[in-house]
C-alpha cells in the first residue's frame, strides 16, 4: 500500500476534526487529532506510531458509543444537574 502524502493525510485529519465537533457527544481523541494537524501544518514529521494511530482514526470516524442505553442513562442524568 503506498504512503499517504502529507497533504492528503492533512486534509482527512481536518475533516475528522470537523466530524468531532459536530459531534460534541463522542467520546474523541480530540486533542491528538488536532496536535497531529499542527505538527503537519508547521512541516513536521510524524513517527511511525503517529501515522498509524491517526490513519486508524481517520479510517474509523466518529464511532457511536459502546453502550447505547447506559450513555442516554448518563446524558439524562447530565441534563437535569
Amino acid at each position: 500500500m503506498p504512503r499517504k502524502s502529507r497533504e492528503i493525510r492533512l486534509s482527512q485529519a481536518k475533516s475528522l476534526i470537523s466530524q468531532y465537533k459536530a459531534n460534541p457527544d463522542a467520546h474523541t481523541p480530540y486533542t491528538f487529532v488536532s496536535q497531529m494537524i499542527l505538527q503537519l501544518e508547521k512541516g513536521k514529521a510524524l513517527s511511525k506510531k503517529q501515522r498509524g494511530w491517526l490513519d486508524t482514526l481517520i479510517s474509523e470516524g466518529v464511532l457511536p458509543p459502546k453502550n447505547p442505553e447506559l450513555y442516554n442513562k448518563i446524558k439524562s442524568i447530565r441534563s437535569t444537574v
